[in-house]
């Protein structure tokens, strides 16, 4: 499939009710892809996602979406048990790609994956690390590239949230480790993803991981199901260069505080706190100084009627508008975009936080 000019549109199935319903395809219509199809694991739930965002489009079927002549990008945003082969699948016929994190199950499917993506090097082949394209994160990555800390020592990366507290929340695939469920892969694969974005290739990690409730009721708050994935994760890494680094992913904490970076250099640290508003103070001013806040670089104000302002709604937006971009002028790679290799690195990583966590060592990367 080669690309669309800057007169066509270009169309996407989405696979997947629920994230891509409140903020994939409000956020990715914003940004210039046509919404034209969609299919879901229930029926009824593609049903009213297309009532709801005048899709036009509703098909039985993921392999009757894929072989559709009328979608040129698939989203699969459906448990991570299914990507690979709805991802394999799609790009053997002809598409486009855009595959939810985390990657896959496991290492060997991401491989698969990403074999698929190197038989297909003229079609799209992503992962949505839409991270990437928040525009302060983005100025936090240049800051660091161009010297702003001088040589980094240390990062940390850290999302809070009290979503899993409750023992009442009820059971879904999240809590299924079969399925791909857990936040070490909804969140710690985005993280982990963004900090070898930032700092670069990671040596060595060493992880622990925690389930709060081995119990939750169904959605109908009776009969309990067991619950097999995590609800918090920790991973300590070493970067190369001797870079340390953390990453925080709990979703036991008692007050919602979101997101935030802190890289520490030889010359100065950045800080992005959970409001995204960025922060630098320089070596010099060590240690007792304030921070002082830094302006992003002007940019492309995204729309008023974005679903919300969150990083990962934001990044959508953006991220969309890239794709658009970039296909207007006849490429289908995205610079800065997360590949199918890209998504296969934090695969092994995830992987490897796994067996870190049950043999309590470092493991080699």
């Amino acid at each position: 499939m080669t690309p669309s000019s800057a007169t066509q549109p270009l169309r996407v199935g989405f696979i997947g009710a629920g994230w891509t319903e409140r903020v994939q395809i409000p956020a990715f219509r914003l940004g210039g892809l046509t919404a034209q199809a969609i299919t879901a694991g229930r029926p009824d739930n593609a049903q009213r996602a297309a009532r709801a965002l005048d899709i036009p489009i509703v098909y039985a079927t993921w392999q009757e979406l894929i072989r559709a002549d009328d979608v040129d990008i698939v989203s699969i945003a459906t448990p991570p048990h299914l990507h690979a082969e709805i991802a394999i699948a799609a790009l053997r016929a002809g598409k486009h790609v855009i595959c939810e994190k985390p990657t896959a199950l496991n290492v060997a499917e991401a491989e698969d994956m990403f074999a698929a993506a190197q038989a297909a090097p003229g079609q799209l082949a992503i992962i949505d690390h839409e991270l990437r394209f928040h525009p302060p994160r983005a100025h936090l990555r240049r800051l660091v590239r161009s010297g702003y800390v001088g040589s980094p020592l240390y990062v940390e990366l850290d999302w809070h949230s009290g979503i899993r507290l409750d023992p009442r929340q009820p059971w879904t695939w999240h809590s299924d480790a079969d399925k791909g469920g857990g936040y070490l892969g909804a969140l710690g694969s985005h993280l982990y993803d963004y900090a070898r974005w930032l700092i670069g290739r990671v040596d060595a990690l060493a992880a622990q991981l925690q389930t709060a409730h081995f119990l939750r009721p169904d959605t109908q708050g009776h009969t309990q199901h067991r619950v097999t994935s995590d609800d918090a994760a920790v991973l300590m890494l070493q970067f190369g260069a001797g870079v340390q680094g953390r990453i925080t992913v709990n979703a036991l904490h008692p007050s919602r505080r979101g997101m935030s970076i802190l890289v520490v250099g030889t010359e100065g640290s950045l800080r992005l706190d959970e409001e995204d508003r960025l922060w630098g103070l320089k070596s010099a001013a060590y240690p007792d100084s304030d921070w002082d806040e830094i302006a992003l670089p002007a940019h492309e104000p995204a729309p008023a009627d974005l679903p919300n302002r969150s990083p990962f709604t934001l990044g959508s937006y953006y991220l969309a508008r890239a794709i658009v971009e970039t296909f207007a002028r006849g490429h289908t790679s995205v610079p800065d975009a997360a590949s199918f290799y890209d998504g296969l690195v934090v695969q092994r990583a995830l992987d490897a936080a796994r067996r870190s966590h049950r043999e309590k060592l470092w493991v080699r990367l």
